[in-house]
């Protein structure tokens, strides 16, 4: 699957004019192809067959990754808030894409790993992002290093957020 995003011409040309403004319009942006990005998952899923799973439910089997993996881990990349964690485990082991033990070292330490359907949905997420990222060059004009401009600028944000509660500024 290949999408293209399209803007309005009077969106492209009016930049925003000051730092507040684009703060704000970029905030936006980010929020809108978090969501985005959950909807191409699930709608990738979808043409596949899967249609128990949603977006963020795949997201997290991809985070899982190929390993047993504590879910203490996936809180502290930020990825997926402690409610929001729990509820999506509770019903991926549900529905058999993953099984979650207590650490022997550990009890409170809980382990999340895939099954073997897990897994299968895992490299069905893989394989989606190779797929975009091959496409994004030649069909929404992307390249290697506005990835690592935008890399680098959303990592800025994100410690300056954590500045911003740690240091309570």
């Amino acid at each position: 699957m290949v999408m293209t995003i399209s803007y309005s011409a009077a969106e492209a040309v009016s930049e925003p004019v000051s730092v507040a403004e684009s703060f704000v319009k970029s905030l936006s942006l980010l929020e809108q192809a978090h969501r985005r990005l959950h909807d191409v998952v699930k709608d990738d899923l979808e043409r596949g067959g899967e249609r128990h799973l949603t977006g963020v439910q795949a997201l997290l089997l991809y985070e899982i990754g190929e390993h047993e993996t504590p879910a203490s881990t996936l809180r502290s990349r930020g990825a997926f808030a402690g409610t929001s964690l729990s509820y999506n485990v509770k019903k991926l082991q549900e529905g058999g894409y993953l099984v979650q033990s207590r650490s022997e070292r550990d009890k409170r330490t809980v382990r999340l790993k895939l099954t073997e359907r897990g897994h299968k949905v895992r490299q069905r997420v893989v394989d989606l992002f190779d797929r975009q990222s091959a496409a994004l060059e030649p069909t929404a004009s992307v390249r290697q290093d506005d990835l690592s401009q935008l890399n680098k600028t959303v990592s800025r944000l994100e410690r300056f957020w954590t500045d911003q509660i740690r240091f309570q500024l």
